[in-house]
């Protein structure tokens, strides 16, 4: 895949793993890959609500496997977790709500409280859209994802 200027992955069948969890889960949300998130973050993906959209970074992917496995073996695994746990944002029908009452709150604690609920409610619909394959590693990658949020580094 050949990137362009503004960093998106040129127009190209998306991977099979992801084709196949979109169609699996039936969800509408439109797909963009791209090489970086840019900044100084190792970001996999992220969900737009206003949009409906999810975006994946390849180099975030691909950064977290190093980090996380020290190489890229895993990838396509890791890749539908980070994938899956994505659409969990966008099919959860608590989201709306969820995000209202994040942006009505000022309290530092139930702003974490808020947004582990909507990180848990979206690694909750991936296992059951993995069918919990692999259970141990998607056990893992929820427990690394959500550990700021429980040891106070998240706001």
């Amino acid at each position: 895949m050949k990137a362009t200027k503004s960093s998106i992955i040129e127009k190209a069948p998306l991977p099979a793993v992801i084709k196949h969890l979109l169609d699996l889960s039936g969800s509408t949300a439109a797909v963009e890959i791209h090489h970086s998130a840019g900044g100084q973050t190792i970001a996999g993906g992220k969900y737009s609500l206003a949009k409906h959209k999810i975006t994946l970074y390849w180099d975030g992917i691909e950064e977290q496997c190093r980090l996380l496995y020290g190489s890229l073996k895993p990838f396509d695994q890791h890749l539908a977790a980070v994938f899956a746990h994505e659409l969990g944002h966008a099919e959860d029908s608590e989201l709306n709500t969820l995000a209202d009452q994040l942006d009505q709150t000022n309290d530092p604690l139930q702003r974490k409280r808020i947004a582990l609920r909507i990180e848990t409610n979206a690694w909750n619909y991936a296992i059951r859209l993995l069918q919990e394959r692999d259970s141990e590693f998607l056990q893992f990658l929820m427990y690394i994802s959500l550990e700021p949020y429980h040891d106070g580094d998240a706001a």
